[in-house]
């Protein structure tokens, strides 16, 4: 009887086991899923250029005083993940114009000289603009005119 109480509970142990392993195995898969997942899909699905210009929201031409007494003039395409995105963009225009102004009463002809210096100023430009969606998200922003006097 020893032995068959033996066997049973090595039994138990085996499939606790097998369960503890299968559970850990699927939250491995989650996390790879959650963490790597999106940038592989993103990668691999090409955006055409009319699906994309369908997609981006244009700036008016704007022209400002900046903060060591220059005047600058930028424009900026905003590429949203879709057009209902863009459309509440266009609605929402005089908020993104206030953002981008804002952010260059700030900012000298230094901090926007260089390529990396833009690339900032693009992010911080997009992560305040996201902001202001409720839905959808802003992708990227782009610098498409830039004038410093």
């Amino acid at each position: 009887m020893s032995e068959e109480k033996k066997k049973g509970g090595g039994m138990k142990v085996l499939i606790i086991l097998i369960v503890v392993l299968l559970v850990m195995g699927g939250a491995g898969f989650m996390t790879y899923k959650y963490v790597f997942g999106d940038n592989v899909t993103a990668e691999t699905k090409p955006v055409s250029a009319e699906e994309l210009s369908e997609r981006s929201f244009m700036t008016d031409d704007m022209t400002t005083n900046i903060q060591d007494e220059r005047f600058i003039n930028v424009q900026f395409t905003i590429v949203t993940d879709s057009i209902e995105t863009k459309e509440d963009l266009e609605l929402r225009k005089f908020q993104v114009n206030n953002v981008i102004l804002g952010d260059l009463a700030g900012m000298t002809k230094s901090k926007l000289t260089t390529k990396e210096d833009m690339q900032k100023f693009e992010q911080t430009l997009r992560e305040q603009i996201n902001g202001l969606l409720e839905e959808g998200e802003v992708q990227r922003v782009y610098m498409t005119k830039k004038i410093i006097q």
